[in-house]
C-alpha cells in the first residue's frame, strides 16, 4: 500500500449510529466525510437513507432499515459500499420504481451481504458501471408475478459483477444495455424470468441456478455471450423455457443442464448475422417436453457432445420443417438404438429423428395434448412399416455417441439436491428401456 493510501485510510473515521451514536442513519450519513464508515447498531430504523457522497454503510447483526411500505428504502447517488443490513418494506408502485435499493450514476458501488425482504424491486442500478452485487438475499412482495418488481435490475451499467445472490419470488432478474457483465453462482427461484437479458454484449453466465421460474433465461438482441455450468430446471407452462435465444450471435453454451422444462433450449433467429455460428457443447438436455425447439428459419447452430435424454421430443421445429440447417454431431441421444461394433464410442449408423406424428403436432399445436396417447404411438409405428409414410428427418446426427457424458451434480442454494443429480441413474434406466424396446424390433 502506498503512503498516500495509508494516509487516506488513517483519515477515514467511523461514525456510529444507535447505541450511543447518532440517533438515525440519516444523521450519521450527514456527519460522515468521504469514505468514512457509518456503522449501524442492531435495531429497527424507520427511515429512507440517501447516500450522495462516497461512504461505507455497514450494519451490525440485527440492523434493519424499514421503509414502512413507502417509496425507495435506500437511494444512492455516489460510489459506496453497503453491507450487512436487512432492508425491508419498500413501496409498491412500479411506475415510481420503488425498491429496496436504487442507485443512479454510482460507478463502483458495492452491495454485499444484505437481506432484502418484502421489496418491490430489490437492487436496481441505473448507469452505475463497475458495480459489484454479491452475497445478497432478495425476496419480493407476495403479489401476482406480473405485479412484482425485479429482484435485480441493471440498466446501462457496464462491467459489473453479480455473484452469489439468492433471489426468490421476484418478477425478473434484468440486464439491459449492459456490456462486460459477469453473472456467477446466483440462485433464482419462483420468479417469472430467472434472467431477462437484452441489448448487452460480451457477458458471461457461470454456475447459476434458475429453478421453478416461468422462464430460466432468455437472451435477446445480444452478442458474444457465454453460458457455462448453469442449471435451468422446472420452467413449466405454455411459456416454459429453460434457456432461450432471439436474435443472438456468437453464443457459447457449454456444460449446462436443462431438465424438466417445457422446452430445454429455444432458438429464434439466432444467429441472425451472416457467417456467424452459435455453439452448444457438452450440455445435458433431459426430461423436457421438447429438448431443443427451433423456428424453421434457424440455421448455423452447432450441437456437439450434448446429452439429450428422455425428452418427449428431442428436437422440434415450430410449424413443421427440419433442423438440418444446423450441425448435429457427436451427441448422445437416448432414443438411439444403433450399435458400436468398432468400440470407438460412436454409433455405426447416424441417428435420425423422424417421427411422423411430429410433422402433424408441429403444424397443429392444439393436438400436442395427444402426444403420449395410443393414437400417436400407432401412427409412428405405422410410419415405420409403410415406407410411403416415412417423414423427412427433423434432425440427423452423423456420429451419435453411444454412452452418455458425465453428469454434473450439486445442491441448490436452499439445500435441496440439484435437479441434475438424478440424471445419472435416469440415463442408465433410459439405456435399459431403449435396449429392451430395440429387442422387440422398434425404432423411433
Amino acid at each position: 500500500m502506498s503512503v498516500a493510501s495509508l494516509l487516506a485510510a488513517a483519515l477515514q473515521a467511523v461514525v456510529s449510529v444507535g447505541t450511543g451514536g447518532h440517533p438515525t442513519i440519516a444523521a450519521g450519513l450527514a456527519a460522515a466525510g468521504p469514505w468514512d464508515t457509518v456503522r449501524v447498531a442492531a435495531g429497527v430504523y424507520h427511515e429512507h437513507p440517501r447516500l450522495d457522497r462516497p461512504v461505507v454503510l455497514v450494519g451490525e447483526p440485527g440492523a434493519v432499515i424499514d421503509g414502512d411500505g413507502r417509496g425507495i428504502v435506500i437511494y444512492v447517488r455516489a460510489p459506496a459500499v453497503i453491507r450487512g443490513l436487512t432492508i425491508r418494506n419498500s413501496g409498491g408502485d412500479q411506475s415510481r420504481e420503488h425498491a429496496g435499493l436504487l442507485a443512479e450514476r454510482a460507478a463502483g458501488l458495492v452491495v454485499e451481504h444484505n437481506r432484502f425482504e418484502n421489496v418491490l424491486f430489490g437492487i436496481y442500478l441505473k448507469q452505475s458501471d463497475s458495480a459489484v452485487v454479491r452475497h445478497n438475499e432478495i425476496e419480493g412482495k407476495d403479489l401476482e408475478v406480473s405485479l412484482r418488481g425485479d429482484g435485480i435490475r441493471l440498466w446501462y451499467s457496464h462491467e459489473g459483477v453479480i455473484e452469489d445472490n439468492v433471489v426468490r419470488r421476484s418478477r425478473d432478474v434484468v440486464i439491459w444495455f449492459c456490456n462486460g457483465t459477469a453473472v456467477r453462482r446466483n440462485h433464482v427461484f419462483d420468479s417469472r424470468y430467472g434472467l431477462h437479458y437484452m441489448y448487452s454484449d460480451r457477458n458471461r453466465f457461470e454456475d447459476n441456478e434458475f429453478v421453478r421460474n416461468h422462464v430460466g433465461a432468455f437472451i435477446m438482441y445480444s452478442n458474444d455471450i457465454t453460458f457455462r455450468g448453469n442449471l435451468f430446471a422446472d420452467a413449466r407452462g405454455t411459456t416454459g423455457r429453460g434457456l432461450g435465444f432471439k436474435d443472438a450471435d456468437r453464443i457459447t453454451a457449454v456444460g449446462n443442464v436443462m431438465v424438466k422444462n417445457a422446452v430445454g433450449i429455444s432458438i429464434d433467429n439466432s444467429p441472425h448475422s451472416v457467417g456467424v455460428t452459435n455453439e452448444f457443447r457438452d450440455n445435458v438436455v433431459a426430461y423436457n417436453d421438447v429438448g431443443v425447439a427451433l423456428l424453421p428459419s434457424v440455421h448455423d447452430n452447432v450441437f456437439r457432445g450434448n446429452a439429450l435424454v428422455s425428452n418427449v421430443r428431442p428436437v422440434s421445429v415450430s410449424g413443421g420443417g427440419t433442423a438440418l440447417a444446423n450441425r448435429w454431431v457427436g451427441n448422445y441421444w437416448s432414443e438411439y438404438a444403433g450399435f458400436d461394433r468398432d468400440g470407438d464410442g460412436f454409433g455405426d449408423t447416424p441417428f435420425r429423428f423422424d417421427r411422423l406424428s411430429d410433422d402433424i403436432l408441429a403444424a397443429h399445436d392444439g393436438l400436442q395434448v395427444l402426444e403420449l396417447g395410443l393414437a400417436v404411438a400407432a401412427l409412428n409405428t405405422l410410419s415405420r412399416v409403410l415406407p410411403l409414410l416415412q417423414p423427412e428427418a427433423v434432425v440427423v446426427d452423423s456420429a451419435p455417441r453411444v454412452t452418455a457424458p458425465p453428469i454434473p451434480t450439486g445442491r441448490t442454494a436452499d439445500g435441496k439436491p440439484a435437479a441434475a443429480i438424478f440424471l445419472a441413474a435416469a440415463l442408465a434406466a433410459s439405456a435399459v428401456a431403449y435396449r429392451r424396446r430395440r429387442a422387440f424390433g422398434g425404432r423411433r
